[in-house]
C-alpha cells in the first residue's frame, strides 16, 4: 500500500511526471502559478518549485498528483471536496486519475487557488519567519 502511495501522491509521484514534462513548460507554469517570495525562499531550501506548487501541465499528465498537493496544506478529502469548497469537480482526477482536456480552464483556477495557501504555508515555514515569531 505504501508503495502505491509513493507513486500517486508522495514525493515520487511529481519527480516521475516531471520527467515527462518539456522543461520550458515547466518553467513557463512556475512564472505563472509560483508567487516570487515563495520561489527565493524554495530555492533557498534547495527545493524545487513544482515539488510544492501544482501546475497544469503537471497535473494534466498525472491528475492523481492533486491529492500530492491537498495532502501537503494538511486537508482530509472530506474537507477538501465537501460542497461550497468549489474542488468537487477535481475529485475524479484524484481518486481515478481521471482527466477531462475540457477541464483546462477549472485546472488554471485550481494551480492559481492552490498556489495562493501552498505560498503562505511556505512563507509561514521559511527559516526567517520562523525567527521573527520566536522572538
Amino acid at each position: 500500500m505504501l508503495v502505491a502511495a509513493r507513486k500517486s501522491v508522495l514525493m515520487d509521484a511529481p519527480s516521475e511526471a516531471l520527467g515527462q514534462l518539456e522543461p520550458e513548460t515547466t518553467k513557463s507554469q512556475i512564472l505563472t502559478y509560483v508567487p516570487h517570495d515563495a520561489q527565493r525562499i524554495l530555492a533557498a531550501a534547495g527545493i524545487r518549485d513544482e515539488h510544492v506548487f501544482p501546475l497544469p501541465a503537471l497535473l494534466e499528465k498525472r491528475p492523481a498528483l492533486i491529492g500530492y498537493y491537498r495532502l501537503l496544506l494538511g486537508i482530509s478529502q472530506k474537507r477538501f471536496y465537501r460542497k461550497g469548497t468549489g474542488m468537487g469537480p477535481f475529485k475524479g482526477m484524484e481518486t481515478r486519475g481521471l482527466y477531462s482536456p475540457g477541464r483546462r480552464p477549472d485546472l488554471d483556477l485550481f494551480c492559481s487557488v492552490m498556489a495562493e495557501h501552498l505560498a503562505e504555508l511556505v512563507r509561514q515555514i521559511s527559516p526567517g519567519n520562523y525567527g521573527a515569531r520566536c522572538r
